[in-house]
């Protein structure tokens, strides 16, 4: 009976007391494609049609919300584009630290990528599984490689980014698990620093929505495995 109906949770704040704290903070920024943004909200088979065709209006029309949330999520990401790099030229001129950042939509990895060719590495899904452990050494022990940016499923899981202490999310993933086993690259046996996590957040947008989609699932994590209610302030 015991084996069948009992989990055994291990919290890793007790499983590795030794591990420093994580802080969290927002950094608000503009889109500079509002006008496409709202176009895409207030009319989205519209917007669709005249972007991509009757076929593809279609097909978003028959499964209307999600296609609409995820299309709004490319042009947030696509619109913050700019801002998420003139902040990320600031950090690695502001301090000698390394930075790790996470993205979703190719389109941002790849600008990201040519942007910062001649600081970063990246993890995405074009990337081999047997190249990737050679990626990560090269982030951990090549002090001119300052950035890896990171596809959120291809490389949120399974390596250790200890080099940094700072973590950026340009986009969030839709899974409170995905965002913690993601930020927990730096957040590992390693780590001697606090770590810093800092989402880069488009104001008046779906990130909005994303993020409250995110503590309501987190909540609902928390009272289902440890019983417990998670305090109300939102997650970020």
């Amino acid at each position: 009976l015991l084996v069948n109906t009992v989990m055994i949770r291990r919290l890793k704040k007790d499983v590795l007391p030794e591990l420093p704290d994580k802080t969290y903070s927002l950094i608000p920024l503009e889109i500079d494609n509002r006008q496409e943004y709202e176009a895409a909200t207030e009319n989205f088979i519209s917007f669709i049609r005249e972007k991509k065709g009757d076929e593809a209006a279609l097909r978003a029309s028959l499964a209307e919300a999600l296609t609409q949330l995820r299309a709004l999520m490319q042009i947030t990401a696509k619109g913050k584009l700019r801002a998420v790099i003139e902040w990320i030229e600031d950090y690695l001129e502001g301090t000698d630290e390394k930075l790790v950042v996470f993205a979703h939509h190719q389109i941002v990895i790849n600008e990201l990528t040519q942007h910062f060719k001649e600081l970063a590495v990246k993890i995405d899904g074009s990337v081999p599984s047997h190249h990737r452990q050679t990626i990560v050494e090269q982030f951990q022990n090549n002090p001119n490689i300052r950035l890896f940016i990171g596809n959120t499923e291809a490389a949120g899981e399974s390596i250790t980014l200890t080099a940094a202490s700072t973590v950026a999310f340009v986009e969030l993933p839709l899974t409170p698990g995905s965002l913690a086993q993601a930020e927990d690259r730096v957040h590992r046996i390693g780590q001697k620093q606090a770590v810093q996590v800092y989402f880069l957040f488009a104001k008046e947008t779906v990130d909005e929505k994303v993020a409250n989609w995110l503590d309501r699932k987190r909540r609902m994590i928390d009272a289902v495995l440890d019983g417990v209610e998670t305090p109300q302030e939102n997650l970020i």
